[in-house]
């Protein structure tokens, strides 16, 4: 039987700076030496795999007497640690090819050497890996490496492997008598370091040998104070049902999936995947855990570039035995085939989208009720996809929130037009003109404010032959406003003149007009350039010198420019004539009230807008304010 006893004769060192690649594997390859157990899970999966493909029929080592799956068994050291029944070493065994000497000393003690058996498909592109630096790698953790081997080449002899983190190693070759003890196939025993001794017990071990392992084609067995079975059926392999892939889902999520979707598809071959449909919103920037595995050994968990950035509303699991690991094995490399992947998978999520709005279009709005901001940033750039899903997202308009197929069916019911505002700000401007029963030359207006919403509102007359649209404009909808009687024209001029004359240091003109609510007395209606002027006009003020000069210069330059068409910058408060408040101002004859009550309706307006007020307008407010009170007290005197 093989000893721990080598001859010292048989020391040699390794063909590198050992110290030096562990610094370098733990330090820049590898997240972290938990990682040595995936590596010697790797090797051995290897192992099983040659073997099979030189020996399809071979009697390796199974869980059970009818099973056909080989069986990857794990020693853990025990927690009984200092006691009779502690185990203090850790072992992992595997019913694998197994090792010459030859090819012990070749492949365990020189850095990135690859084997040189190619009859047994150790090099083939299927095999992830290099068997000494996944040896090397579990250096991280332990102070002595200890490899017990036996080939399945008929006539060599088992040998034993024994590495120091010195840098030096014995091999030996096992007698004929302690070679036949033996079953093909290696098992290699850690002397844990004592800093990391925690990563090689039991629950440690449970968790990351399940985690990298739990779809790998072989069992996995580790034999503790208590026996666990790691190894499953994945969640993405041919022929298993959607239940049960739902209810994967929901172990992995915390909760049921709002629906899984297969990513195979006869043009890849090699991939296999689920994506799981969260049943949540997910904000935009917020990334998803996805799995992702390479021959059944999970290579990334976390981002993916195999997923569209579009496709934040679903977490994969997926395998593939034709993308490439880059050398931690931890990502994937991003070459042509990745590419391929990431388009195959994209198209297999809008398939299942276009089939839900032909098979389901009211699950379809359940879905968009979920995830309507990743759902319009898919229609953007997808014009099939918008095709079929535009219908179902909604839109903020002057008659509410709508779905698109209502915002059609106005429209051609009505023949209103159908106009977008350019900004938040103008849309709540034009929504306060809007009357409550709007007429059939009322435009029905869309908010163009949100993310996505402007550019996918212009595709609704590519959607719908019928449809137009146009950009909403503020003059018009201030103009669609009836006017007052025809008889009060003398009262209601006198008022636009005299609000006017409040305001002209605002640069603001009245207007009197007939609208509801009727306890609304007054909004104010500003267009971007009137906007802009007030910026430059408080920048002016504020500056001293030389500075308000040059913004002076600056403002006469822009308004030069400006269009002359004789209508200048918006900017007009308008009062409601069906407001009590407003008729009673228009019969004031104290031209200090109305100045006053008019300026408090323009900072009322201002705020009911959800304009900041600035400088002027919080002074305008004090001083009306104060004469207001100066004006009572003397009227009670």
């Amino acid at each position: 039987m093989p000893t721990d006893n080598g001859d010292p004769q048989n020391q040699q060192n390794f063909q590198v700076d050992l110290g030096g690649v562990v610094d370098l594997l733990s330090r820049h390859l590898y997240s972290g030496p938990r990682v040595y157990l995936r590596e010697l899970l790797q090797n051995a999966v290897d192992a099983v795999a040659a073997r099979r493909d030189i020996d399809p029929d071979d009697s390796a080592d199974h869980s059970t007497a009818d099973s056909a799956t080989p069986v990857i068994r794990i020693r853990p050291l025990t927690e009984a640690h200092g006691t009779a029944d502690a185990r203090t070493t850790f072992t992992l065994t595997d019913p694998g090819i197994g090792l010459t000497a030859d090819e012990a000393r070749d492949l365990l003690t020189t850095v990135g050497r690859t084997s040189k058996r190619d009859e047994f498909g150790l090099q083939r592109e299927c095999r992830l890996g290099q068997f000494g630096i996944g040896l090397l790698s579990c250096f991280m953790v332990a102070d002595g490496i200890t490899m017990v081997s036996r080939s399945a080449l008929p006539g060599t002899r088992a040998v034993q492997w024994t590495g120091f983190a010195d840098g030096t190693f014995e091999l030996t070759e096992l007698t004929a008598a302690q070679t036949d003890a033996l079953p093909v196939g290696t098992t290699t025993r850690l002397t844990p370091r004592p800093d990391e001794r925690m990563l090689l017990t039991e629950d440690a071990v449970v968790a990351v040998a399940g985690e990298y392992g739990r779809y790998l084609p072989v069992d996995i067995v580790v034999e503790g104070v208590r026996t666990t079975h790691l190894t499953r059926r994945p969640v993405f392999a041919a022929g298993v049902d959607k239940r049960t892939r739902l209810a994967a889902g929901r172990e992995r999520l915390g909760r049921s999936p709002f629906d899984v979707i297969d990513l195979a598809g006869p043009e890849f071959p090699g991939l296999q995947g689920v994506a799981y449909v969260l049943p949540q919103p997910q904000a935009p920037h917020m990334t998803r855990n996805h799995s992702v595995y390479v021959n059944r050994m999970l290579v990334d968990h976390g981002p993916s570039p195999l997923l569209p950035s579009w496709a934040f509303f679903v977490e994969c699991e997926i395998n593939s035995t034709d993308l490439s690991p880059t050398a931690s094995r931890e990502a994937l490399v991003e070459d042509a085939a990745l590419l391929d992947v990431r388009d195959h998978i994209a198209g297999r999520i809008r398939a299942w989208l276009l089939e839900l709005g032909r098979s389901n279009p009211q699950r379809l709005r359940e879905f968009t009720a979920v995830h309507d901001l990743a759902l319009r940033s898919l229609c953007v750039s997808d014009a099939e996809l918008a095709a079929t899903v535009l219908q179902f997202l909604t839109f903020e308009t002057t008659q509410g929130r709508l779905p698109v197929t209502d915002i059609v069916d106005i429209v051609r019911d009505s023949g209103r037009p159908l106009q977008i505002a350019r900004g938040l700000d103008d849309f709540r401007q034009i929504a306060a003109l809007t009357p409550p029963a709007p007429g059939p030359e009322t435009p029905l207006v869309i908010n163009g404010g949100y993310v996505h919403d402007t550019e996918l509102a212009w595709l609704l007359p590519r959607l719908y032959d019928d449809i137009r649209l146009t950009t909403a404009d503020l003059r018009a909808s201030l103009d669609l406003l009836a006017v007052p009687p025809l008889e009060l024209a003398g009262r209601t001029t006198a008022l636009e003149t005299a609000v006017t004359g409040a305001l002209s240091e605002m640069q603001v003109r009245g207007a009197v007009r007939v609208f509801e609510p009727a306890d609304v007395p007054a909004v104010f209606v500003t267009d971007r350039a009137a906007g802009a002027r007030r910026d430059r006009s408080d920048a002016r003020d504020e500056a001293t010198g030389r500075w308000a000069d040059i913004l002076a210069t600056v403002d006469r330059s822009v308004t030069a420019q400006q269009p002359d068409d004789g209508a200048g910058p918006l900017a007009v408060l308008c009062l409601n004539w069906n407001a009590p408040l407003v008729r009673q101002l228009a019969d004031a004859g104290d031209t200090t009230v109305v100045s006053r009550t008019v300026r408090l309706l323009y900072v009322q307006a201002l705020l009911a807008g959800r304009r900041p007020l600035g400088e002027q307008e919080r002074a305008m407010l004090t001083d009306s304010l104060s004469d207001l009170v100066a004006l009572s007290l003397d009227f009670t005197a």
